[in-house]
């Protein structure tokens, strides 16, 4: 994948980035709820590499590609659930506002400890930060994904 070979020219930087990627794809929040949100912030930041490759990791976690087509798109053309719908509210808010509005803070805390909360933030600025170093590096996706990109309506730059 060209996301490795490229974040790899900096080696000791890469091993460090691989442990905390994993920890974040790996941690406490739901599997669903994470390929959501890694959607919707690829969207929202303009990260088509990173909105590709979690087209299929977020259908192994049960996301349609109805849903996928509006996480790349208009959120209204699916009925979320609250959770769900407060969790893509704090993409966007970050994206708008830099920051997430207190009326979905308190939504999402009713819903998550401390800890996941902050797990939820940190997935929203990863996903935020590399979409915009992968588009500053011009790392090309891969034919497939491009072809997989390509299959679903929306998505950044769609």
């Amino acid at each position: 994948m060209h996301i490795f070979t490229t974040l790899a020219r900096q080696p000791e930087l890469f091993r460090r980035w691989l442990g905390f990627g994993g920890a974040l794809l790996f941690g406490r929040l739901p599997g669903r709820l994470r390929e959501l949100v890694i959607l919707r912030t690829a969207f929202r930041f303009d990260g088509p590499y990173e909105w590709a490759h979690h087209i299929e990791l977020g259908a192994a976690q049960g996301v349609s590609a109805v849903e996928t087509a509006a996480l790349g798109g208009d959120l209204s053309d699916v009925e979320w659930d609250p959770l769900e719908r407060a969790a893509l509210a704090a993409v966007d808010e970050t994206a708008d506002e830099g920051a997430v509005a207190d009326g979905t803070w308190s939504i999402l805390a009713t819903h998550f400890d401390s800890g996941d909360l902050v797990e939820l933030l940190m997935l929203i600025g990863h996903y935020m930060m590399l979409s915009s170093v992968l588009r500053s590096l011009r790392v090309p996706l891969e034919p497939s994904m491009v072809t997989l990109a390509d299959s679903i309506e929306g998505g950044p730059g769609g």
